[in-house]
């Protein structure tokens, strides 16, 4: 009788203790952290023009990236979005990116270049002839070699690359501009990158670089005659309200991306890791459909406020190409004349259609079906599998109060009456 006793006993303490090792595995389970993704940028999210509200290239991006995260992480990844520069301007974004205080960041050449120089070819004037040339050039395998040196280098990850607006032009508020002769003396507020810098004294200029917040002032006042930027920056940044010459001669078209930490990336799980990639994909598109199908309503919007927009001749648009290559030869200087020549090599093939990408090489198709991609679980998934850990731990515990009512129950059953005791 006592080992029976004794058997049972060591029967519930099992359970017990099983029980108990389980309930930490499952309350671990249902409090997972979650992993939360900071994305800023400095833009505005809307422009209203004509009491429509465009939105901006950059916040498209930002919607769009997280909605795919989000949508595809089972619940595991949230994303936090900042516009208009609430946690810092362009540099102090990419600098918390970089040391990895911030996941993400929306970023471009003239801030990117100040750790990755290399990406100065861009300022190269002149190089494309529309924007299909230029965003050929952004998903050759010629970039993404590029994109792997940054990550290497400066510990960011490139996942999204589109163009910073369109075109960049010129406007100013002094005469209109047909020709380089007419930028004669004329100051032109510039981004802070040499090349540029270069360019506009080449045309007889006076450039002057200036952040993009004091802009608007600086023209208002005076203090510089003109600036260069995409029809869509103008209107975000109400830049068409205090310049009346507008002259579309195209002469650069810059690059703007979505970064992350290549640490933090490197550190996710790889599913995780493929839903952050490909969300940089979705949010590429997202922000070149924003640019392209909003440049015309900017333009029109421009007119209609009584901005001079001129579109150059052939010839004149040739004198200001007088600009590329003094800027070439400078650059070859700053950089080195091989990584210039192969970016002048590369967009000439492009331009040409002889350019072909390793990844596009004659493909040989598989007959094997392709092999789905590992996903991550669902939210149903997971509340389905809680539910299930649940009841198994209701039926242990139902389990041990059964046996311990059996085991009160035979002892009382089994003890002497108080008669039998004396």
């Amino acid at each position: 009788m006592k080992r029976m006793k004794k058997t049972g006993l060591n029967m519930v303490l099992i359970l017990v203790l099983l029980l108990v090792m389980l309930l930490p595995a499952s309350m671990a389970a249902e409090t997972q952290d979650v992993i939360t993704i900071k994305l800023p940028s400095i833009s505005v999210q809307y422009t209203e023009i004509d009491g429509q509200e465009i939105m901006n290239f950059n916040w498209a991006a930002q919607l769009a990236f997280k909605n795919y995260v989000e949508s595809n992480s089972g619940g595991r990844m949230v994303v936090e979005l900042y516009a208009n520069a609430q946690l810092g301007n362009g540099p102090e974004i990419l600098q918390q990116c970089m040391q990895g205080v911030i996941e993400a960041t929306t970023t471009g050449e003239a801030d990117l270049s100040s750790y990755y120089p290399e990406l100065q070819v861009f300022s190269v004037p002149f190089t494309f002839n529309n924007r299909m040339e230029f965003y050929d050039l952004q998903d050759s395998d010629y970039m993404a070699a590029i994109y792997d040196d940054i990550a290497a280098k400066t510990r960011i990850r490139i996942i999204s690359s589109f163009d910073n607006g369109g075109f960049r032009n010129i406007s100013n508020n002094v005469r209109e501009i047909k020709s380089a002769a007419d930028l004669e003396g004329l100051k032109i507020r510039c981004m802070e990158i040499p090349a540029h810098l270069r360019m506009f004294e080449t045309l007889g200029a006076l450039p002057t670089p200036m952040p993009f917040s004091e802009l608007y002032m600086a023209l208002q006042t005076g203090t510089v005659d003109g600036q260069e930027n995409s029809a869509m920056v103008m209107m975000d940044g109400s830049i068409y309200e205090v310049q009346k010459h507008y002259t579309l001669d195209g002469h650069l078209i810059s690059p703007a991306y979505i970064a992350v930490n290549e640490d933090w990336l490197l550190g996710l799980d790889a599913d995780l890791q493929r839903v952050v990639l490909d969300a940089g994909r979705v949010a590429q598109m997202a922000a070149r459909g924003a640019i392209n199908s909003s440049e015309s309503i900017a333009l029109d919007r421009m007119r209609s406020f009584g901005t001079q927009i001129y579109s150059p001749t052939a010839e004149e648009k040739a004198s200001f190409a007088i600009s590329r290559e003094p800027v070439i030869e400078w650059l070859k200087e700053q950089i080195s004349p091989e990584k210039v020549d192969e970016f002048l090599a590369v967009t000439s093939e492009i331009q040409a259609g002889t350019y072909t990408n390793a990844a596009a090489a004659p493909q040989q198709v598989s007959t094997a079906p392709a092999e789905a991609p590992q996903q991550p679980a669902s939210v149903q998934e997971q509340a389905g599998n809680t539910m299930t850990f649940w009841v198994v731990i209701v039926v242990l515990a139902i389990v041990c109060i059964v046996l311990l009512l059996l085991l009160v129950r035979k002892s009382k059953s089994a003890e002497p009456t108080s008669a039998q005791n004396k």
